[in-house]
């Protein structure tokens, strides 16, 4: 199981790794072409026009949500997969386990008079269980102590 969740988790993080570099692709081809304009509260905007301090802080703000995504997305993952799945066998667990003990506590009766007839039943002497071990044997000496 713990592979799975590895597995899942770097999944998620190539998943969110890719699509930052989609959209870095998307938005370089996008600036570059002819006819295309972003324009912020009425003002062209480009990155050519940017100075080192906007770029600086460009560069912060993505670093940030980028960090953000990786410790994000593959938590929302975890907990959004992993944790209700998780609730749910406990529940089906403690579930099991009450349905076994009323059967237990229905069934006890039953098992009383069970073990009874076993307790009379079974042969009570050693000797005899003994005796009956080694009939089918050939018969070899039994050790005696001196008394």
């Amino acid at each position: 199981m713990k592979t799975f969740f590895k597995t899942m988790l770097v999944l998620g993080l190539l998943m969110v790794l890719a699509s930052m570099a989609i959209s870095l692709v998307a938005f370089g081809a996008l600036s570059d072409a002819p006819g295309v304009h972003i324009q912020i509260n009425g003002d062209d905007w480009s990155a050519a026009s940017m100075g080192a301090g906007d770029l600086l802080g460009a560069f912060l703000a993505l670093v940030v949500c980028g960090l953000v995504l990786c410790v994000v997305v593959p938590l929302l993952l975890l907990l959004g997969i992993g944790l209700p799945l998780l609730i749910f066998a406990g529940l089906l667990v403690i579930g099991l386990a009450a349905v076994l003990g009323a059967g237990a506590v229905l069934g006890s009766p039953m098992l009383l008079i069970v073990l009874i007839v076993w307790l009379l039943v079974r042969d009570r002497s050693p000797r005899a269980r003994r005796q009956a071990r080694h009939a089918g044997h050939s018969p070899s000496p039994e050790p005696t102590l001196p008394a």
